[in-house]
């Protein structure tokens, strides 16, 4: 969301005014929700809608790095086997580390997939 209201704050509409109040709650909200090193990833952005984005940009990657690591995690996906020492619940948070980076990146697997 932009927040873009052209005209002086004395002459500000309550449209106006509501705008920049989601505007700065989106801003407020997303500050609030990330570490330390996220937030000063962002903390030069001047809007909630580039905030967003550099996030997006840093975790999602352009389209080809993101259609890269999908295909990183579709491989460890296919071929994932217990390690040797390896616990059930060490396996099944390997795996769900790999199904949740996939639906992260927009690939999901129904349970018939699996």
């Amino acid at each position: 969301m932009e927040a873009q209201v052209t005209n002086s704050k004395d002459e500000w509409t309550d449209e106006d005014k509501e705008k920049l109040s989601q505007h700065s709650k989106a801003k407020s909200i997303l500050c609030c929700s990330l570490s330390k090193k996220e937030f000063n990833r962002i903390s030069a952005c001047k809007s909630a809608k580039e905030m967003w984005d550099k996030l997006r940009l840093t975790h999602e990657g352009i389209d080809k790095v993101k259609e890269t690591r999908i295909d990183i995690l579709v491989a460890q996906y296919e071929r994932i086997q217990m390690q040797s020492g390896e616990s059930i619940f060490q396996m099944y948070s390997r795996f769900t580390d790999i199904t949740n980076g996939l639906a992260g990146l927009g690939k999901k697997y129904e349970t018939g997939d699996m």
